[in-house]
């Protein structure tokens, strides 16, 4: 059967309409999304997490413990900081671990992003109390998870965990995602 002018674009507006299907399920709708995590993708996640370790001037961290299992479910995930690029490492571990992060720089911009996109989860360093009282005022209840030095002396109402190591980042996202 010879394809007429009709067929093609009616097969064409077919792969368009997957096409959107399968974008909405993978950054909309990712809580029913499962990946698998492959072994070189765990290996890459723990390498990340080593080498930010060492660049904040950390002993080798355990990495037991630190990957999801086989399969994980996508999450996006929201990291306010003032300084996005001292963190690179914990992002590329998280990201080969199946979340997509977004980061942002103001406080403004990340309840902008939470008001268009949808977030599981939100990381944040000691200047993001702001943030975790903004969104419990407008009503957002994603977790939050503060990520800074010396966290053993800070307790921040609202966030689900407060904590300074790399490996400890990693562990709590998970946590808070399975």
């Amino acid at each position: 059967m010879a394809l007429t002018v009709g067929n093609t674009l009616v097969l064409s507006l077919l792969a368009l309409v997957a096409m959107a299907l399968i974008a909405t399920v993978l950054f909309r709708g990712q809580t029913f999304a499962s990946v698998m995590v492959r072994p070189r993708d765990t290996a890459s996640a723990i390498k990340a997490v080593q080498r930010a370790a060492r660049k904040r001037g950390e002993p080798e961290p355990p990495v037991a413990g630190l990957a999801p299992r086989e399969h994980t479910t996508l999450a996006r995930v929201l990291w306010l900081d003032d300084e996005p690029d001292n963190n690179l490492y914990e992002t590329v571990a998280l990201e080969q671990l199946g979340r997509f992060v977004t980061k942002t720089t103001t406080v403004d911009a990340a309840l902008h992003y939470l008001g268009e996109l949808d977030f599981e989860l939100v990381i944040t360093g000691r200047n993001g109390v702001g943030l975790i009282k903004r969104m419990r005022g407008a009503g957002l209840t994603q977790p939050v998870v503060v990520y800074t030095t010396n966290a053993s002396q800070l307790t921040v109402l609202g966030a689900q965990a407060v904590i300074d190591h790399p490996h400890e980042l990693v562990k709590a996202v998970n946590a808070q995602l399975s």
